[in-house]
């Protein structure tokens, strides 16, 4: 289910990945990460530098038949999920591994999941008990509470209401109960725009498809498809849209359970609580109030049956990948539908992308233990160092920031925890049963797992675990990450190769690419959400009015530059929706290259492959950021994503850097050139 992770979101704003997509293993193509190869010098860097910089790679480089898209991000997870699998398949090979260990998990998890025979035989038989239990609910609110309770807790979503434990955001240092109404297939915008409404058809087939499947008559599918769109269309015309939910002040609506059971009486949330076994607390967040009342309404005014409808169809929708044949491929083929793919997805790589997301820790340990050296970590915690201190020693001499501001400011920079690659601590699933020859048991406990862990921290203080939001955070994720409510940074072990970082690379190209990443998280802090929270990570205002309003009139400029990007024809940027990524790219290149000079100073470099140590780190970051995506993929990101495509990411900041229109010798008139007065220095 689609809007699901939207309450993840809330907990962790901050990150530097694009969107995340799953497709198959690739053939070789050229590699990221700096090298003069992939540049094209016939191109003039200031009439161009995104060619200049990256044109041979983006002209020798082609789309896989089974991916949306091709860049950094892109070509590590490939190469990443090929480590992974080498991993899996061993633990899968070896034999007395000890009950509860990451390799008895991981190794089972697998064989189950290519256990094809197996599943095949099994048909919807894993999915009797909950569509018999949606068929003879006579829709009381205590029926849908518990319903969406119970599918919340063993299918990972209910299309009614969900629940999650967050940090309060005004008292980080308690969890708190967190309603978020609905959870739909298709993004927001996707039941509404024209331009989606192929996108709409492909589902509806889908729908009917997988409806007649599990025993509806062609006609009778047909007329459910479309009533089960409705109903998600209008909920989602109910919620509100990615970019309100982007600020704080909409989303904390802090209320006692009595006031937001008021908001849907006709879902009984005591009763929703208890079947996920989480006692009544004294007070909740109401992610959305409009939405809940949106809920109210349609409970209220369709038939139960279409409610019914609803449900079945998340039984049937949240599991059909895990399940047999014909389930799985209807599923497997709406997926690639959807994203204009050629082909579909290994299903090595599925599983391996499934066992990392349900067996985070268990995997993340069999990943660091082979493929992560003490070296590495040492060598990024001494660079996070310097970028911190970089960042430190910009504060002190910042001219638009007044005493008080620039004191609390500090403060916080000061309290960033920053860790490097893995945990100190992993998160313990010893408890957690995964058979050899259960695959859809293996998905359900773990979903549970999962999410009695997270729902039983409610009232309890924060822990402290780190590395463990699972495809954010771990240290099988290719991301970097900063969480505004703990005030700290995950810089995973699987970011740290090529593209982003290679031990005993030029120091340049290193600085430019993971140096701006960790400058990129660390910006996140003081970016036009992150600034919001306290050294402590609590939402509260410690701005001046006169470097509040001076931040504003700074990131109003990047919001009008990312506007006037025009992405696809007639599809333009948000520049509003992405100015915190963007802020957080800005600052990330700007710290990397100041720190990359303190660093020359004392350790001059040479020119190489004829470019001087600026030159290399700016071609180093644009390298990073070059991508090709089918249309369908980039229309997605415009409309979810809250960073910038990265093919504008890859040159969008450098144009207010003084340093790097002297390096290319950039003047007025020059297709590059950015007049000063339109340079933006925030941090």
């Amino acid at each position: 289910m689609k809007r699901l992770p939207l309450a993840l979101a809330l907990f962790l704003l901050g990150a530097v990945g694009q969107q995340a997509w799953s497709g198959t293993f690739v053939p070789d193509v050229p590699s990221l990460g700096y090298s003069p190869q992939n540049m094209d010098r016939s191109v003039d860097p200031r009439q161009d530098f995104y060619r200049y910089a990256a044109g041979n790679w983006l002209r020798n480089t082609e789309i896989a038949p089974s991916d949306p898209d091709v860049g950094g991000f892109t070509l590590l997870a490939h190469e990443l999920d090929r480590q992974l699998l080498t991993l899996i398949q061993q633990a899968a090979a070896a034999n007395g591994a000890p009950k509860g260990s990451p390799q008895q998990q991981v190794g089972d998890y697998y064989k189950a999941a290519m256990d094809d025979a197996r599943r095949d035989a099994r048909g919807l038989q894993p999915l009797a008990a909950e569509l018999q239990r949606v068929a003879a609910a006579r829709g009381t609110p205590a029926e849908f509470g518990t319903l969406s309770g119970l599918l919340q807790d063993g299918y990972g979503g209910s299309p009614l209401i969900n629940a999650f434990a967050m940090p309060d955001a005004k008292d980080s240092s308690t969890y708190v109960l967190v309603l978020v109404p609905g959870a739909q297939m298709l993004e927001q915008d996707e039941y509404a725009k024209p331009e989606a409404q192929r996108l709409r058809e492909i589902y509806r087939q889908y729908m009917v498809a997988l409806l007649n499947g599990s025993g509806d008559s062609v006609d009778a599918a047909g007329n459910h498809a479309a009533r089960i769109l409705a109903l998600e269309a209008r909920m989602a015309a109910a919620m509100m849209t990615p970019l309100q939910m982007r600020e704080p002040a909409n989303t904390y609506n802090m209320m006692t359970l009595a006031q937001a059971q008021a908001l849907v009486p006709a879902l009984d949330l005591r009763a929703f609580l208890k079947a996920q076994g989480i006692a009544a607390p004294a007070r909740v967040q109401v992610v959305d109030i409009q939405a809940m009342k949106a809920l109210q309404r349609l409970l209220t005014e369709r038939p139960a049956e279409d409610v019914k409808l609803l449900l079945r169809w998340t039984v049937l929708a949240s599991r059909a990948s895990v399940l047999g044949r014909p389930y799985s491929t209807l599923e497997e083929e709406f997926s690639r539908l959807r994203q204009g793919l050629k082909t579909s997805p290994a299903r090595e790589r599925v599983v391996t992308q499934q066992i990392g997301a349900q067996l985070y820790h268990p995997l993340s340990q069999l990943y660091v233990q082979a493929n992560f050296p003490e070296a590495t970590r040492r060598e990024i915690t001494e660079m996070v160092g310097h970028i911190k201190d970089e960042f430190a020693s910009r504060l002190r001499s910042n001219t638009w920031l007044d005493d008080a501001t620039r004191k609390a400011a500090l403060e916080k920079l000061g309290k960033i925890d920053i860790q490097v690659g893995y945990p100190g601590r992993w998160v313990d699933f010893s408890t957690l049963e995964i058979r050899p020859d259960d695959h859809f048991g293996n998905v359900q406990r773990a979903t549970r797992f999962a999410f009695q862990r997270d729902i039983g921290q409610i009232g309890k203080p924060v822990l402290g675990n780190r590395f463990a939001v699972a495809t954010k955070t771990t240290p099988i994720s290719v991301n970097s990450a900063y969480n505004f409510t703990t005030n700290t940074i995950d810089i995973t072990a699987a970011i740290l190769q090529p593209p982003f970082y290679k031990p005993g690379a030029d120091v340049a190209s290193n600085y430019c690419a993971i140096g701006a990443v960790i400058g990129h998280e660390i910006t996140h802090g003081f970016d036009s959400l992150g600034r919001q929270y306290d050294p402590q990570g609590n939402l509260r205002n410690w701005w001046s009015a006169d470097a509040d309003r001076r931040f504003k009139q700074r990131t109003d400029v990047l919001v009008d530059q990312y506007n006037r990007y025009e992405i696809l024809p007639g599809l333009m940027h948000n520049g509003a929706m992405t100015v915190t990524e963007n802020t957080a790219d800005l600052g990330g290149i700007t710290l990397a290259h100041a720190a990359l000079r303190r660093y020359l100073a004392k350790n001059p470099a040479p020119t190489v492959d004829g470019l001087s140590a600026d030159q290399r780190c700016f071609v180093a970051w644009t390298q990073m950021w070059a991508f090709k995506a089918r249309s369908e993929r980039l229309r997605f990101l415009v409309s979810i994503d809250v960073h910038a495509i990265a093919s504008v990411r890859a040159v969008a900041p450098l144009l207010h850097l003084d340093a790097f229109h002297e390096a290319f010798g950039i003047q007025p008139g020059d297709p590059m050139w950015r007049d000063p007065k339109q340079r933006v220095v925030i941090w």
